[in-house]
């Protein structure tokens, strides 16, 4: 019985790791692999969040940053129905609707927490179109670009609690 537990025990693999923990919140391997798979399929309406350039990682570590920002004030909470337009546009860009029940499965989602997580998403954007957008009018930018937004992250992240495993 003993080897049969130590069999057990020495094939155990490891199934996530935490990267990084930004205040309370918590970044792992698996967020980065799911951010993979999913960002590729939801286009931000902002450019310097759908910068090439822009690792995964680092990103979700930013989000964590000005997710923890917005908190939970008004002006950053966006409408339910904003929430559903976001997830019914995800639903619709796959070739199949059996393609998007495939994703929600290999992520253990079902429609009703993708929807949290893309309510959190929106959060992040309003809070970035809102104060880096002030940013980059203050620099007579008309658009907020990948550099005036890096260069008010690299700002923020400096003011940030980031615990790394790395």
């Amino acid at each position: 019985m003993v080897w049969l537990c130590l069999a057990a025990i020495a094939s155990a693999e490891v199934v996530d790791g935490i990267l990084h923990v930004v205040g309370e919140r918590i970044v792992t391997r698996s967020d980065v692999a799911f951010e993979a798979d999913f960002d590729h399929r939801d286009a931000s309406p902002l450019a310097p969040l759908e910068d090439e350039g822009y690792p995964l990682e680092q990103r979700l570590v930013d989000f964590a940053i000005l997710r923890e920002l917005a908190g939970d004030i008004e002006i950053y909470k966006p409408q339910p129905a904003e929430v559903r337009a976001r997830g019914e546009r995800f639903r619709a860009g796959w070739p199949h609707p059996e393609d998007h029940v495939a994703f929600l499965a290999r992520w253990g989602l079902d429609d009703q927490r993708l929807l949290g997580f893309l309510y959190s998403r929106l959060v992040v954007e309003r809070y970035v179109a809102r104060n880096a957008g002030q940013a980059a009018a203050v620099l007579d930018r008309d658009e907020l670009t990948a550099g005036v937004y890096q260069a008010w992250m690299a700002d923020l992240r400096a003011r940030a609690t980031v615990r790394s495993t790395r």
